[in-house]
């Protein structure tokens, strides 16, 4: 019987500490709390604004407003998965090289990214608004011919093997990539909305390597060669995008050459392709 009443005492002095008022109308509900007021305002039906806002006020008169609104379901297209073709463009724009090696085969160069982690920062409006995120990406580049890729600390070249036929021959590369992209959304939401994405995408190869297959005696024969091979080891892209709902096409333009620049003719990777989120 002692613990309940002072169970009760306890509760009583709180009550009284806090000198809480609770007053309630049509469209607003008001707490005071220790000389500082919590006004909550309905939104009705009739007024056509959806949420509610929260005002507070403290003894010195300072008021802070929150608006609750609704969080659209259409902004921001980047997480999902890209699938693309790789081809390499020299400095005039076009795919032909003096370095016979750089002119890919298209039918074995391809690229994979993965994205996540999308990040959205709406300019106040649905309908624009910037987009980042992460991305891991795996690209291959095809020779067209049997070239052998070679390279030492400061330059890169290639010579035909006579001696062997191959059925794959690419240079493949890995990156993680962090994109930063100016937004456009025609609609508020998904059902109905046509986007498009500018900006460019930044990024680090962590991994390169060359893979051969061709047949022997004994069956298919696979070599797999470790190097870096001057690869630039940063990527800059400008990209493009353009879609509607969560489907739609990418192209991405290196900026910086796919090889460091000196250790051979100066390559830019192109990437086009089509992304489902």
């Amino acid at each position: 019987m002692k613990t309940i009443v002072t169970s009760i005492a306890v509760f009583l002095t709180l009550s009284v500490n806090a000198q809480t008022e609770v007053e309630e109308s049509q469209d607003t509900t008001r707490f005071k709390i220790v000389g500082s007021e919590i006004i909550i305002i309905s939104k009705t039906k009739n007024t056509g604004e959806a949420g509610d806002t929260i005002k507070i006020e403290d003894s010195t008169h300072t008021e802070w407003s929150i608006e609750k609104h609704k969080k659209y379901d259409s902004f921001g297209h980047w997480s999902g998965i890209e699938i693309g073709m790789n081809t390499m463009l020299n400095t005039s724009g076009n795919n032909s090289f003096n370095q016979k090696y750089l002119e890919i085969d298209p039918n074995q160069s391809w690229s994979f990214s993965f994205n996540f982690n999308e990040i959205t920062i709406p300019f106040k409006t649905p309908h624009v608004g910037l987009v980042s995120g992460f991305a891991f990406e795996h690209s291959r580049y095809g020779f067209k011919n049997d070239y052998l890729l070679n390279a030492n600390s400061d330059s890169t070249w290639a010579m035909i093997d006579s001696n062997q036929t191959y059925l794959k021959n690419q240079l493949r590369t890995w990156s993680f990539n962090v994109p930063l992209l100016l937004e456009f959304n025609t609609s508020k939401y998904n059902k109905n909305n046509v986007y498009l994405n500018l900006g460019v995408i930044a990024g680090v190869r962590f991994g390169t390597k060359t893979f051969r297959k061709y047949e022997t005696n004994g069956g298919v024969q696979k070599d797999k060669f470790k190097g870096r091979y001057n690869i630039n080891p940063f990527n800059l892209s400008a990209t493009a995008r353009v879609g509607y709902k969560n489907v739609g096409l990418f192209v991405n333009y290196s900026l910086l050459p796919l090889f460091a620049s000196g250790a051979t003719e100066l390559a830019y990777p192109l990437t086009f392709g089509i992304r489902i989120g």
